[in-house]
C-alpha cells in the first residue's frame, strides 16, 4: 500500500499560522527582510522539499492570507492545511529543523502580513533574475516535467496533472504563460491527451494551475 502524506490544520482551530518561504529565492528574500526589520525568533520550523521553510507562529487574527505579498516567494498561510513530516513530494521529504515551541511572530512581521501595502517592490525584498537565468529555469522545468509520469485516464489522472502544475508553479515559480506552454507539451504524453480544442476540456485542463496555487508546501 502506498504511504499517505500527513497534513496539519492551520488557523484559529489549531492556534497557528505559517510563514511559507518557498525555495532558495524565498530564503534570499527572507534574509533581506530580516536585515531590514530584524531576525525571526526561533520557532517550530519544517524544511520543505523545495528547499524552503515553514515557520510556525502562534495564531494572530491580524495576519492575512497572502501570496508573494510580503515579498516574492514568501506566503502567509492562515487557513487550510500544511504537509508535515514524514510526508514526501517528488521523492523529497519534509523535515523538522527546529523542534521547539511555537512562539508569537515579531511585530514587524505581523505588521507586514496585515498591511494593505505590498512589499514586493521594495529594494530589500527584491530578487533580481536576468533573462538568461529565467530561460535556464524554464529549461530545467521542461526537463523535470519530462521525467514525470504521464496522466492516465481512470488512474488518478487529474491528481497527476495537479502534481505537474504544483511543480511548475511552486517548485520552479514559472510565469503562467510558460506553465501553460509546458503543460501543453506534457499533455501530448497523457493517455489519452486532454482535447484542448474542446472548450470544456481545455478549461478543466488549465484549471489545475489555479488549484496548484492553493496547495501549500
Amino acid at each position: 500500500m502506498r504511504p499517505c502524506n500527513i497534513a496539519v490544520k492551520i488557523g484559529i482551530e489549531s492556534s497557528v499560522w505559517v510563514l511559507d518561504v518557498d525555495g532558495p529565492a524565498g530564503m534570499t528574500n527572507l534574509k533581506r527582510l530580516q536585515k531590514a526589520y530584524g531576525k525571526l525568533p526561533t520557532t517550530y520550523t519544517i524544511q520543505t522539499p523545495s528547499g524552503g521553510m515553514h515557520y510556525y507562529f502562534q495564531y494572530n487574527p491580524r495576519v492575512k492570507r497572502t501570496i508573494s505579498f510580503i515579498a516574492k516567494h514568501i506566503d502567509t498561510i492562515v487557513n487550510g492545511y500544511c504537509l508535515i513530516p514524514p510526508s514526501i513530494i517528488n521523492g523529497k521529504q519534509y523535515k523538522v529543523v527546529a523542534d521547539v515551541p511555537i512562539v508569537p511572530a515579531p511585530d514587524w512581521l505581523i505588521k507586514l502580513a496585515s498591511s494593505t501595502e505590498k512589499q514586493i517592490d521594495t529594494p530589500q525584498n527584491r530578487v533580481q533574475h536576468d533573462n538568461e537565468d529565467y530561460e535556464h529555469k524554464v529549461w530545467r522545468a521542461r526537463k523535470y516535467v519530462g521525467r514525470m509520469a504521464p496522466a492516465f485516464q481512470g488512474q488518478a489522472g487529474h491528481t497527476q496533472l495537479l502534481r505537474v502544475c504544483i511543480v511548475l508553479r511552486k517548485k520552479f515559480n514559472l510565469d503562467i504563460s510558460d506553465c501553460r506552454t509546458l503543460l501543453k507539451e506534457y499533455n501530448t504524453r497523457c493517455v489519452p491527451p486532454w482535447r484542448l480544442d474542446i472548450p470544456r476540456e481545455r478549461a478543466d485542463f488549465f484549471r489545475k494551475l489555479s488549484e496548484a496555487e492553493k496547495c501549500h508546501g
